[in-house]
């Protein structure tokens, strides 16, 4: 051949060569041996062979001919694909075959007759020749001797290494070489792995009703046992009615123990008719105003982004309209938007004029009349025309620092709001005349509910008080918490009063003022800084506003819906309000598309 031996020995894919002798490097002075991992086989030409191992020189003579064959295990890879399985899978296999000839003069001989017809063996021939002498046909029979799973799953190298043994013998002997055992082997199935996907989908599915089965079934039991709790407080209430359906909840509760009023008080939301219910859970976050189901409070129903001329969201509040419509006021920094409840419509926005740089946003809004009033710790309080924005005057303006935190606005009366300013409740008519001041409280106030004339006030040192708006000089405390209470929300079933107030670890608690009872109304896994409340919803939200903790009266237990809000909305909670309808009608779901 006329290729130089010393470049083929040098070459990665030969596997084996043949060459003259005096092809063979010479020198006067020096040995020329045959390259490590490397073996050759000197023949004469009559006929008489002698095997060469590594480091020896062969010396052949110009007329004789040599073998070089590698010295090593050679690498033959099979693959074949879409082979069919006992089990009817599609599998695909790859599979390296770990071959060496044999270091004897008969082995390198028959390799020479068998393989070295052009006088060279590269290892991409050397695969042709085993594939072209069956070995990927004993991969395919034996693929199809098997299951998918089984061939998978199960360790096949042995049991594949003599199959294969067998079915190459004939080859193996002609070439010289023994088959020494098996490099990579990967057997593959898509099919039967979209198989096993699916059952394990199905198989978590049914683990996870079992689960919800489990839970639902406990919920249900420790719902058994309240309602039986229950029926034998109010068969006692029956019985001392003895029929006198005159009598209020009032003058039934002394005929209870203390134990027996606290489980009353606590499920009388549960029990009464329902005069307002829950129609939405309203969540502003970010730049973004969202509703979500509250019997599913995961679920996102409607989502839209305001513009960002008013600047972010602060706060949300359910308006007070005469319209049979619901409409939301959103705090923004700079402003108040005007939203239709059912479609999400801006329908208004209500400005603050030439405001400069704002921190932070209004926190409370109401309508009183054809007015609407706003408050902003910042920009203090601020009354717009509803039909016309541009009509708008301050009710308080901060000077020196002073009022610090202004909140919490409320209609109190025909054309009267009142709001607190620091420590004090203030009283306005709506023309920005200050009616009234009452006494300061000694701690900042943070929210402010109303029934009737009676005003409570929750403070920054945890206290829950009540004034009369008649006589707004005095102030009852009511309550007294650990920590501060950010929010209060009033009910009232029939001739008793609820405060839903948070109560930090405790979770969501009633306060019934005039019974002196405060009852455990929603247990929560974290802190509870903010609560509200309608007569069929309780919500919580968590200390670092990102959870929603949401009780629903068709829930059983305490425990409710633990909502991870900030990872579905991509946003912290500023504030949430519950758009209600009135009990009797039907419920109305949003068509809004889930964002």
């Amino acid at each position: 051949m006329s290729c130089d031996p010393r470049t083929l020995l040098a070459t990665p894919e030969v596997v084996a060569f043949r060459c003259a002798g005096h092809e063979w490097p010479r020198s006067v002075l020096t040995d020329a041996p045959i390259p490590d991992t490397w073996m050759g086989l000197l023949t004469k030409p009559s006929g008489w062979r002698r095997w060469v191992p590594s480091g020896e020189d062969p010396q052949p003579a110009r007329e004789d001919t040599l073998v070089l064959v590698r010295y090593r295990a050679i690498t033959v890879p099979v693959e074949v694909r879409d082979v069919s399985a006992v089990d009817e899978h599609a599998v695909d296999a790859v599979v390296e075959l770990l071959v060496r000839v044999t270091p004897r003069a008969t082995e390198v001989a028959a390799l020479n007759d068998a393989l070295l017809g052009a006088g060279e063996l590269c290892l991409e021939e050397l695969a042709s020749a085993a594939d072209h002498a069956g070995a990927s046909v004993a991969l395919r029979t034996f693929i199809q001797q098997r299951s998918a799973t089984e061939l998978t799953r199960d360790d096949q190298r042995d049991t594949l290494l003599e199959h294969l043994r067998t079915a190459l013998q004939k080859f193996l002997f002609s070439a010289g070489v023994s088959l020494e055992r098996l490099g990579a082997l990967r057997f593959s199935s898509a099919s039967l792995a979209r198989q096993e996907q699916q059952q394990q989908a199905a198989t978590a599915q049914l683990r996870e009703l079992e689960a919800r089965g489990l839970v639902e079934q406990a919920a249900l039991t420790a719902t058994r046992r309240r309602l039986e709790g229950l029926t034998e407080i109010l068969s006692k209430l029956k019985a001392a009615t003895a029929g006198d359906e005159t009598l209020r909840w009032r003058e039934l509760l002394p005929v209870l123990t203390p134990g027996e009023r606290g489980r009353l008080l606590e499920n009388l939301w549960r029990l009464t008719p329902d005069r307002a219910v829950a129609e939405a859970l309203v969540v502003v976050a970010g730049s973004d105003c969202v509703w979500l189901d509250p019997l599913e409070p995961e679920r996102v129903v409607r989502r839209i982004t305001l513009p960002a001329d008013l600047g972010g969201l602060r706060a949300a509040a359910l308006a007070a309209t005469a319209s049979s419509s619901s409409e939301l006021l959103l705090g923004a920094a700079s402003g108040i938007w005007r939203l239709c409840g059912q479609t999400g419509e801006i329908l208004a926005r209500y400005p603050v004029l030439n405001p400069g740089p704002v921190r932070t946003g209004f926190n409370a809004a109401t309508i009183c009349g054809d007015r609407l009033v706003g408050t902003h710790s910042q920009l203090g309080a601020w009354s717009w025309r509803l039909d016309d924005p541009t009509d708008v005057l301050p009710l308080v303006q901060p000077a020196a620092g002073a009022p610090r935190t202004v909140r919490a606005a409320q209609v109190a009366g025909a054309g009267r709001v009142v709001l607190a300013a620091d420590d004090c409740v203030r009283a306005y008519s709506t023309s920005g005349e200050m009616l009234w001041q009452s006494a300061a409280v000694g701690a900042p106030i943070h929210d402010l509910a109303l029934l009737g004339n009676t005003l409570f006030a929750v403070t920054d040192d945890g206290r829950v008080l009540l004034t009369d708006l008649r006589t707004p000089g005095e102030w009852t405390l009511v309550h007294r918490g650990l920590d501060a209470i950010e929010s209060v929300q009033a009910r009232r079933w029939d001739d008793l009063v609820e405060l839903v107030i948070p109560a930090g670890g405790q979770g969501v608690c009633g306060v019934c003022p005039e019974e002196g009872i405060v009852t455990r109304l929603l247990d929560t896994p974290a802190a509870v800084r903010r609560a509200w409340a309608c007569d069929d919803l309780l919500v919580g939200l968590s200390e670092n506003r990102d959870r929603l903790f949401v009780l629903h009266a068709s829930m059983a237990g305490r425990a409710g819906r633990d909502v991870p809000v900030a990872r579905l909305l991509g946003n912290a909670v500023q504030d949430v309000c519950i758009l209600t309808r009135h009990g009797g009608t039907q419920a109305r779901r949003h068509a809004g598309s889930e964002a």
